[in-house]
């Protein structure tokens, strides 16, 4: 049940605009920009009916997942079959599969995770009903990441979230109609009326956590290809105005946490960027220390195994081999950030109780700090012995006089070995990341072509673009208006003939251009004595200009 209720009961959606603009995007770390069309099955799916569009033919809209996957690797979650999920990490957001052996043709096979409440809590899912936790995120919510003192952080939102075991706190009213004018200072403060002139108002109610939303969030959320519990879940917070630092200027701009992700108005952008997802994707990655490593070898490593990022990233600050350590979380807790050992190791390295005590306050179960602790003794132990086996029994006991008749002791040091050695072998390869993409077909013979008018050409304005035409199309053929084995134009071209039926395919040469098009739309019976006595040919805009037609208006149009 849809619990979002918008004024008078109506969905509005609204016009995609048209023009191409390159999306913003930050990149954090080491970054693998993989294509997501080749990424296991259903990611390229969803990814492509979402931004597929945008990163083919340069939609005026803003990303839901981001241009590309800035890592493929595996995260600790009790829950799976094997105890670990795959995930996906985009600019805006993380996508999983948490089991393998669902349904694939389920939607939610694949998961959007729910990075933003981790980040403003500090409390990491590592399993179903098991947490984590560590400090907050103190990374600013929106803008720029460094010397950005304006923006409030995920840490900030806290106080104002509907996030932990008191989360009805934070539940507000219904304010449907009325402004959004809070404004909130980098310190936690809302000045409730800070923004006194917004033209921005509460569309939308959620009833789940109680929380209102915009006008301007409701309809960027009603143009995605998603249901709202799948694109970003419930509000956590209400939306609040924010003086952030964008590169490195001043700007005031909206701001809405969403259980799986946050969103942003900035009026002073360009129509089609105005609302746009934020960066909690790489946000997540930058508070959690993930990055890949830039040896092939060892990226298949930090791919293959669960947390290898921070494995093999914590292995080599520290000047330790990476499938050694490695192969002690895999022994020392299956890579359970939980984990217990019979020697009281606790956490994903099974470190010892008086290393644990050494950490102070801090959570030592934490995978991070858990890694850095374990890190810190294995370490100076490589560096004064040679024999690995000793370094292994002395991190296990905690003695520089290891008592070897232990039973215990003795599988632990072979099975870290047997598994460091296992590993070798098994990533010994650069990561495979991506199926191949499929080798370029032949090209087809051109077909015989038949002229069918040469003259000026008409073309629809600007704001329809191609994902309205896409959309246009596709109604035909749900009316029985189109050819049968119509397509999508694969370059975004449409255009327009009385004499063609939608889903047709026209070749057209303008200005030393030449293009196939796939008609699109139907011309009224009534206007065609009209289009007749004009036009050549009618055409998307896009197509318009990529024949250089407001230099020359004049286009020979012909048909297989």
């Amino acid at each position: 049940m849809n619990r979002w209720r918008l004024l008078g009961g109506v969905a509005v959606v609204v016009a995609l605009l048209s023009a191409m603009l390159a999306a913003p995007t930050t990149t954090l770390g080491a970054d693998l920009a993989l294509n997501p069309e080749y990424a296991e099955p259903p990611i390229p799916s969803i990814w492509s009916r979402a931004d597929g569009p945008a990163a083919r033919t340069g939609h005026d809209q803003s990303w839901l997942w981001g241009p590309h996957i800035r890592s493929i690797t595996r995260e600790p979650y009790g829950g799976a079959p094997d105890g670990s999920r795959q995930v996906f990490y985009f600019d805006k957001a993380r996508l999983e599969i948490t089991n393998p052996n669902g349904d694939r043709n389920s939607l939610w096979y694949v998961t959007p995770g729910l990075l933003v409440g981790e980040l403003i809590t500090g409390r990491i899912q590592v399993g179903d009903g098991s947490f984590v936790q560590t400090d907050p995120a103190d990374i600013p919510v929106t803008g720029d990441i460094e010397n950005n003192p304006l923006s409030p952080t995920y840490a900030t939102l806290a106080q104002l979230a509907s996030v932990g075991d008191d989360a009805e706190r934070a539940r507000r009213p219904p304010q449907l109609g009325q402004p959004v004018t809070a404004l909130l200072r980098a310190d936690g403060t809302v000045e409730q009326d800070g923004v006194a002139d917004s033209a921005v108002r509460n569309a939308g109610y959620d009833q789940a956590l109680g929380h209102n939303i915009p006008d301007v969030f409701v309809r960027w959320i009603q143009d995605q290809p998603y249901a709202w519990e799948y694109v970003v879940g419930h509000p956590l917070t209400e939306a609040y105005w924010v003086d952030t630092m964008v590169n490195g200027a001043q700007r005031r701009v909206l701001v809405q946490a969403f259980e799986r992700r946050i969103l942003t108005y900035d009026p002073a952008n360009p129509p089609g960027w105005q609302t746009e997802s934020g960066n909690a994707g790489l946000h997540y990655r930058v508070w959690r220390g993930l990055e890949m490593p830039d040896d092939p070898q060892l990226i298949s490593l930090a791919a293959g195994v669960p947390l290898g990022e921070l494995i093999v990233g914590t292995a080599l600050d520290h000047g330790i081999d990476p499938f050694f350590f490695a192969a002690l979380a895999k022994v020392a807790s299956n890579f359970q950030p939980l984990g217990q050992m019979e020697n009281g190791g606790t956490g994903f390295f099974g470190v010892r109780p008086e290393v644990v005590a050494s950490a102070g306050d801090k959570n030592a179960l934490d995978p991070e700090i858990n890694a850095d602790l374990a890190a810190s003794v294995i370490a100076p132990l490589a560096a004064r012995f040679s024999d690995m086996r000793h370094v292994l029994a002395v991190y296990y006991t905690g003695s520089d006089h290891p008592d070897w008749s232990d039973p215990a002791l003795h599988a632990f040091v072979s099975n870290v070995l047997d598994t460091q050695a296992w590993m070798l072998a098994e990533f010994n390869r650069p990561a495979n990341l991506l199926h191949e993409p499929p080798p370029p077909p032949e090209p087809a013979p051109e077909p015989p072509l038949r002229h069918i008018g040469t003259g000026p050409a008409a073309y629809y304005a600007p704001g329809y673009t191609v994902a309205w035409w896409e959309w246009t199309l596709q109604r035909h053929a749900s009316w029985g208006n189109a050819v049968p084995g119509w397509a999508p134009d694969p370059n975004g071209y449409y255009c327009v003939h009385p004499d063609f039926r939608p889903g047709q395919r026209l070749r057209l040469t303008a200005n030393g251009v030449t293009l196939w098009c796939t008609i699109g739309d139907s011309v009224a019976a009534w206007d065609q004595p009209a289009w007749r006595a004009r036009w050549a040919v009618e055409l998307s805009y896009n197509t318009f200009q990529a024949l250089h037609m407001g230099r020359n208006n004049r286009v020979e149009v012909y048909a297989p």
